[in-house]
């Protein structure tokens, strides 16, 4: 019984607010990518403050992407017809997001390696 009315509630859940949530764990998931992955491939032989730095300056440079992205749900959200043609743009517009979030710290931590490695 309490599956069913979790599946009926997630159903009736608008895009914008679905997509406002993929944006929420998206951020968190970076975060946590850009502490792991790439703070470790920026520190140095010293105690720098500059990996965790470039952290805050990292996930400020995505804050606004995200939003805009909100933003352009609930506008498409109070524009919708009803057709089902939001389906398509919310599902593509959130593999594009989860790719975003997981590739981009992967390749900054590519390109902090290659630095490190050429210095």
């Amino acid at each position: 019984m309490a599956k069913a009315e979790h599946a009926k509630m997630v159903l009736n859940k608008s895009y914008s607010k679905r997509m406002s949530d993929n944006v929420a764990f998206a951020l968190v998931v970076y975060t946590l990518m850009l502490i792991f992955i790439v703070t470790p491939s920026m520190e140095s032989n010293g105690t720098s403050i500059f990996p965790y730095f470039m952290l805050v300056v990292f996930v400020g440079l995505v804050i606004s992407p995200c939003h805009n992205l909100e933003r352009r749900w609930q506008a498409l959200q109070a524009r919708d017809t009803g057709d089902g043609m939001l389906n398509s743009r919310f599902n593509l517009d959130r593999a594009i997001l989860w790719i975003a979030t997981i590739g981009v710290p992967v390749i900054i931590a590519a390109i902090c390696h290659m630095i490190k490695s050429v210095a």
